[in-house]
């Protein structure tokens, strides 16, 4: 009983601090209409620092497309910022040959206080050039251009190189079987304030300091890839797929990744799905070299 009294008494003279810290009016709840806004205000092109991987097997049909697109962002009030985006893309099929490219630009200024006057938090541009030729109706070879200007990362410029070649042994429409191998050559120049420490007290680029970082850097690195798709049957579907990533300038640095997934239709208002990634590599910056995660989904359709 005594432990009940201290229990009571401490919720009142809760209540009555709550009630004493509380503001007159109470404000109303949140409304039920939010919306999503169409755009958030930025746009990024695939394939930028990483490997560049084969274009899915397409028909032997010519095409010529060409798509436009330019959007934005405006936020006033208590959260005040603006975006700007814009994004090109084009695509020419012809016969065994396709190239394709992109372009893309961002730029944002925000507030960082209610007080403060906008600043500049984003400005980039982005580029690809993709070059692709069926030389036979199992094998494709690839060579992806990827650039990027991005003086809030850090970089003057950024540029990736990928040739590649990809075989598919299996492709038909149950069964498809495949092999990817390619190789990543990335160039940085990097802008003057990223190679200066930060000042923990202003966190801005301290120049009093000697510089930690070169202004360019050069990394080369090559992959191999297997994959994996069967459709057993209209109920149940199977993906993998294995790479091994390798490091050119240390070669005592590798990856590999695995991963595969199952769906399967139980009954006709049930599925369920199970999938699983493995991540190795030989020289982590953590303890632990193999990471995994697995992953389960049973869905029930009630009417």
């Amino acid at each position: 009983m005594p432990v009940l009294l201290n229990i009571f008494s401490a919720a009142l003279t809760s209540s009555a601090l709550v009630a004493s810290l509380a503001p007159e009016t109470a404000p109303p709840p949140s409304g039920t209409v939010a919306g999503s806004a169409v755009t958030t205000g930025t746009t990024e092109i695939s394939g930028q620092g990483q490997f560049a991987t084969a274009s899915a097997p397409a028909e032997d049909v010519d095409a010529t497309e060409l798509n436009i697109a330019a959007g934005g962002m405006l936020s006033t009030g208590n959260a005040r910022s603006l975006s700007i985006t814009g994004l090109g893309r084009f695509r020419l099929r012809r016969e065994i040959h396709q190239f394709r490219a992109e372009v893309a630009g961002n730029y944002g200024r925000a507030a960082i206080a209610p007080a403060a006057a906008p600043v500049d938090n984003v400005t980039n541009v982005q580029g690809l050039l993709r070059y692709d030729v069926f030389v036979h109706p199992r094998v494709g070879l690839f060579l992806q251009t990827v650039g990027r200007h991005d003086p809030f990362q850090g970089l003057q410029f950024r540029l990736n190189v990928d040739p590649g070649v990809a075989a598919y042994v299996l492709k038909g429409s149950r069964h498809r079987l495949w092999f990817e191998a390619g190789y990543d050559f990335q160039f940085d120049v990097r802008t003057v304030d990223a190679t200066y420490p930060v000042d923990p007290v202003t966190l801005l680029p301290d120049r009093s300091m000697d510089p930690i970082l070169e202004r360019t850097f050069i990394n080369h690195a090559t992959r191999l890839m297997a994959g994996y798709a069967n459709t057993l049957n209209e109920r149940v579907t199977f993906d993998t797929g294995v790479e091994y990533l390798q490091s050119v300038i240390d070669p005592n640095v590798f990856r590999i990744n695995w991963a595969a997934a199952l769906t399967a239709q139980l009954m006709e208002r049930v599925t369920f799905s199970t999938s699983i990634i493995l991540r190795y590599e030989n020289e982590p910056i953590v303890e632990r070299r193999l990471d995994t995660v697995t992953a389960v989904l049973l869905g029930v359709r009630l009417l």
